[in-house]
This record gives C-alpha cells, sequence and structure tokens, in this order.
C-alpha cells in the first residue's frame, strides 16, 4: 500500500496528472455561497493546457445546472456517486448504472425496521420519489430548482415503481451521522453501496453494489487513455473516500470528515480558502505546454 502523507501547501508535486477529478460540495463550493472566479479560471486554463477537468459528485443531474454554469465546465459529470455520467450541456445521460430492485426493496426494509423514524427517497434519471415526511425532514435544504420532478409516495413499492433507481437516500435526524453510517453499513452493506456526502445531517445514501465514483471515474479516465495514476482527485467526505485512494494522488480538503483525511494522500487548503485552485495552479505551472483543450471538454468563459 501506498504510503500517505499528511501535507498541506507549499507542496512539491512530483508527477504530471492528466485528470483533474474534483467533488463539488465542501470541495469547490463552500456551503454558504458559490464556485469563486479562482476555481472557474483555473478550471478554464486546465481545459485550454490540455488538462481534463471531471466533476464527480453526490447530485443529481437535477441539482447541477447552477454548478455547470459557476464552474463553467461543459465536459461529461459523473453524478450520483458514481451511478450515471451526463452530458454537462444538457444533463442527458450517457450511463446509467441502477440499483437492482430486489436489493433496494430489501435495503429499504431493513432500514426501516432497524430505524423505525427514517424516511425514504429513490432518485432517478426523471427526478426524486419520496416517502411522506420526506421533503419536510430536508426543509430548507431543498432547493426549489430540485424539488421538480418529485413525487410523493406512500410505500416501498410506489418508492420503488418509477426506475431506473439510480440512489436511495434516508434520513434519520434523530441519529448522530456517523452511527447511522455504521448502521447502514452493518444493515445493507452486503446489498448496496453505503455512504454519506452530508455534512451534519443522519443523512445516507445508498448505490448500486460495486458502484462508486472511483468505479465509474477508472471507466471515464480508462475512456480517454487516462490510467488512474495519472489523476488527481479531491474530496471531503466518505462518498470521496474510493477515489481518493484509487487515483495517483488524492486530495482531501482541509477539516473534510475524518474518512476522506485518512484516505488522501495529502491535505489540500479548505474550500473557503480556494484549495483546489491552489493545487490545481501548482499543477498547471509544472505543466509542460500543451498544444489543445482535452478532448470533449470545453469551458463558458
Amino acid at each position: 500500500p501506498r504510503t500517505r502523507r499528511r501535507i498541506r501547501l507549499p507542496i512539491s508535486l512530483d508527477f504530471t496528472p492528466r485528470l483533474v477529478a474534483s467533488d463539488i460540495d465542501g470541495t469547490i463550493l463552500p456551503a454558504t455561497g458559490a464556485v469563486s472566479r479562482r476555481t472557474r479560471d483555473v478550471f478554464a486554463r486546465s481545459v485550454d493546457s490540455g488538462l481534463d477537468v471531471v466533476l464527480v459528485t453526490g447530485r443529481p443531474p437535477r441539482w447541477l445546472p447552477a454548478i455547470l454554469r459557476q464552474t463553467g465546465l461543459t465536459g461529461p459529470v459523473i453524478a450520483a456517486n458514481g451511478a450515471m455520467v451526463v452530458s454537462g450541456p444538457t444533463l442527458e445521460p450517457i450511463e446509467v448504472h441502477p440499483i437492482p430492485r430486489e436489493a433496494a426493496y430489501s435495503a429499504v426494509e431493513l432500514l426501516r425496521a432497524a430505524v423505525p423514524d427514517a424516511v425514504f427517497a429513490a432518485e432517478t434519471p426523471a427526478g426524486l420519489r419520496a416517502t411522506s415526511g420526506y421533503l419536510e425532514a430536508r426543509g430548507r435544504e431543498q432547493q426549489a430548482p430540485a424539488q421538480r420532478g418529485v413525487t410523493v409516495v406512500t410505500s416501498t413499492e410506489e418508492l420503488l415503481a418509477a426506475g431506473p433507481v439510480v440512489k436511495l437516500v434516508t434520513l434519520a435526524d434523530a441519529l448522530d451521522p456517523d452511527k447511522f453510517l455504521r448502521i447502514g453499513r452493518e444493515q445493507v452493506g452486503h446489498l448496496l453501496t453505503v455512504t454519506r456526502s452530508s455534512v451534519g445531517r443522519a443523512l445516507l445514501e445508498l448505490g448500486p453494489p460495486g458502484v462508486t465514483k472511483a468505479s465509474t471515474l477508472a471507466d471515464l479516465a480508462r475512456s480517454r487513455g487516462i490510467p488512474l495514476t495519472e489523476v488527481v482527485a479531491f474530496g471531503d467526505m466518505p462518498n470521496d473516500v474510493e477515489m481518493l485512494r484509487s487515483v495517483g494522488r488524492g486530495f482531501a480538503m482541509s477539516g473534510g470528515h475524518p474518512e476522506a483525511l485518512a484516505a488522501a494522500d495529502a491535505t489540500a487548503p479548505p474550500v473557503h480558502e480556494d484549495g483546489v485552485a491552489q493545487v490545481v495552479e501548482r499543477i498547471l505551472t509544472a505543466r509542460p505546454p500543451h498544444p489543445a483543450p482535452a478532448p470533449g471538454v470545453r469551458t463558458r468563459r
């Protein structure tokens, strides 16, 4: 196994990546505010220099339009923790990895038995299906544009009726977030990929078995002839762990979840200090000139 280094900038980057993979929330997007001009500019410079930039997020496609406007990126986006790849400009699905229906049904029933107060929702490429109480529990966190296409249901059968389901979400506000993560892994980890990305809320994200940000990133990079050893990735939460471990250089954000910090090679400055931009600027400084942007990726200035 690699020796993982606990370092911050200034750093010496001893490899030249060909692809930057970045989480969104808590990594380039602070809890309040927007993606910074500095981050947008460094992404544009990266693409212009031939360095591929890919957003890799737990967000469903319906939560992406504002982020794409703020970053200026128009290439493919890995969404729903790897369960979908969508076209940046249109959000049209390129790849969909659905959760097997029987596994989804069993997972909901097992978690409901273990945590009776939990509420559930199912993400599909077309929108969200939620059990009674889910939207109320999410409250102000649900942004108005993201509520389009939401259907409220009353049973597990209805929850899973409109497939393909790419992500199940369950919320249990009475529990500590990491305790709920442990319960989820114990109860349904044999059925689905169990993770979380929400800060301060006991909200679990359940995905197709074996599908993570890392697995889909590996497929996308391979399709471009880029090995994971030539990828640099940034993240801050448990849903980033596999990605941070799998790439040539993984950076966890300062202040991130302990699991992300433990999985990463190095620690980037925090999101409110434009930590991703700081590291990528160093990469660009050391990068040899490239005649053209990476194939299939453009930015809007």
